[in-house]
């Protein structure tokens, strides 16, 4: 009972402290992002201090100095400018290389091609950077020179995986570099500072994070505050402490790093925008915005291809939640707005209804009366439609009872006839067998007699068809019928189209005449046709349909 007391006590001491650690630790990241907030907006006054040493600088080069003090006093320029303006560093890169060859120095047009490495990587000039590092003469090779030659093939190779990020490459890069930090420490005493941050470097390679940061911390402790290398000793101790899982750590860690760098007007620099993008995934946009903005500033400032293909990354990410983020309170905003706007609209449309409610209901009893009247009309209307209908279906009526009777004279003839022939076979008359079936009199009178009764059948179905034929075809085209004559072989034709026989084959043969005729009436008068785009035949038959009624309410 005791032994289960004292572990209750025990986790709970452990859980306070754990809430104790982790609260500090998060004052301690708002309290570096509120300092970087107001390094940010004050950011002009470092940027002044800057220009105020080189100012100093370029004063005291204005002066008759011997070309030693000039290549020393330019070379300071230098550094001041490659991790402050690319373009600026190089002009003066470009002034040192030309006092070393008058001079005749190859030491210093070394040093100075040394610089020129430093800017060339920081701009992303990695394969001109390199070859300018394979082509030194070395010589010349002072113990210092050797430090800073394997430093600037350290720097690049470092940048190079930062750009590349591809496993299939980055291993051998990550090779070179444990090499080249290798190389540096051959050159460097073992207690010199500079070592251990090498040293540290190396571990961390191998993967022992523990000793890389004793080492690196050891360094950090050597370095002026607020400068790019206190900046950058501060970057990688942040990145040791992600490493380990200390998140709250490595943050603060990130945020020294970036404060340092506004501090000391360095615009080439990682960690502001790292800085940005850990405030993004914590949903802080605003200011993940306002920061990735100013690193974007910064490199185009200095013209670092690297920062910028970097930045190029997340920067429309960021963008984009912000837009998202601004237009979320827009149309909160606007929502709110809008809401009151219609609670007030109701108000005043509920007080004019009141009003306006007498009006509204004289208004529909008098709409009822005039759609009572349009009804009322309408159904007129329709009576009068129902009514041509009717007589409609009686004409068909009476035409359908005429065409069958007409059948069956056809069929009573045709008996007769066939009578008359059988007698004629029975008693041999071949010669009146033959006279009777040479002859085309008979077929000629019933086909004129059938011809006729169409013609009289249709138009009283259709009685208006020729002159509604005509309306549709252009003046000096018209048929002219002959006195006497109802409808013509052509006019028939389209008689049959109208009662939907569409077939040339079949028209031809009803009218006894050859297909080529039929197609020929058909192409004539399509050209005959008032309007040419729409097809006539389908115009013809739509002739004497009975218009459908419209209710318009």
């Amino acid at each position: 009972m005791k032994t289960t007391s004292m572990k209750t006590i025990l986790l709970t001491c452990l859980i306070v402290f754990s809430y104790s650690f982790t609260a500090t630790a998060e004052d301690r990241i708002a309290s570096l992002i509120k300092e970087l907030d107001y390094t940010i907006k004050h950011d002009e006054i470092y940027i002044e201090q800057k220009e105020n040493r080189i100012d100093r600088l370029k004063e005291q080069l204005s002066r008759e100095l011997s070309p030693a003090k000039q290549f020393e006093i330019v070379y300071d320029i230098v550094n001041e400018y490659k991790s402050y303006n690319c373009d600026s560093a190089l002009t003066y890169i470009d002034r040192n290389m030309e006092l070393a060859e008058v001079a005749k120095e190859p030491v210093w047009q070394i040093k100075t091609r040394l610089q020129y490495s430093y800017v060339l990587s920081s701009a992303g000039l990695f394969k001109e950077s390199e070859e300018n590092l394979r082509t030194l003469p070395r010589e010349y090779f002072t113990n210092e020179l050797w430090i800073d030659y394997y430093q600037r093939m350290e720097q690049l190779s470092s940048l190079l995986n930062e750009y590349v990020d591809d496993n299939r490459f980055t291993v051998d890069l990550r090779k070179r570099l444990l090499t080249y930090r290798d190389s540096v420490c051959m050159y460097l005493p073992e207690d010199s500072p500079l070592y251990l941050f090498y040293a540290g470097q190396i571990e961390q390679g191998k993967g022992n994070i523990d000793e890389a940061y004793e080492y690196i911390s050891s360094y950090l402790q050597m370095i002026q505050p607020d400068t790019h290398e206190y900046a950058k000793i501060n970057y990688h101790i942040g990145n040791l402490h992600f490493m380990k899982g200390e998140i709250e750590e490595g943050v603060a860690c990130t945020i020294i790093a970036a404060l340092a760098d506004i501090k000391d007007a360095v615009k080439e620099n990682r960690a502001l925008m790292d800085v940005a993008d850990w405030l993004y995934e914590q949903g802080d946009t605003e200011r993940a915005y306002t920061y990735i903005q100013y690193a974007l500033l910064d490199a185009n400032f200095y013209n670092a291809r690297t920062r910028n293909f970097q930045l190029s990354r997340i920067v429309p990410i960021i963008s984009e939640g912000y837009r998202h983020r601004t237009g979320t309170q827009r149309s909160q905003l606007i929502i709110t707005v809008t809401v009151i706007s219609l609670l007030l609209i109701v108000l005043l449309i509920t007080l004019f209804m009141v009003q306006k409610q007498m009006i509204v209901l004289k208004k529909i009893r008098e709409s009822l009366k005039e759609s009572n009247e349009y009804l009322e009309e309408k159904n007129e209307e329709l009576n009068r439609v129902n009514h041509e209908l009717s007589e409609a279906n009686l004409v068909k009526e009476e035409y359908i009872g005429h065409f069958m009777n007409l059948y069956s004279n056809y069929i009573t003839k045709l008996e007769d006839f066939r009578k008359q022939i059988y007698h004629k076979i029975v008693a041999r008359q071949f010669d009146d067998l033959v006279k009777m079936t040479s002859s085309n009199r008979n077929k000629d009178k019933e086909t004129k007699e059938l011809y006729a009764n169409f013609d009289r059948a249709f138009l009283n179905i259709y009685p208006g068809f020729v002159s509604a034929l005509n309306a549709l075809l252009k003046e000096e085209e018209r048929f002219e019928l002959r006195k006497g004559e109802l409808l013509n072989t052509e006019l028939r034709v389209f008689a049959l189209i109208r009662l939907g026989i569409t077939d040339s084959g079949k028209i031809a043969d009803f009218l006894r005449c050859s297909l080529q005729t039929v197609y020929n009436y058909r192409s004539k008068i399509k050209r005959k046709s008032l309007n040419e785009e729409e097809e006539i035949e389908e115009q013809i038959k739509k002739i004497g349909m009975v218009k459908q009624l419209s209710f318009d309410f």
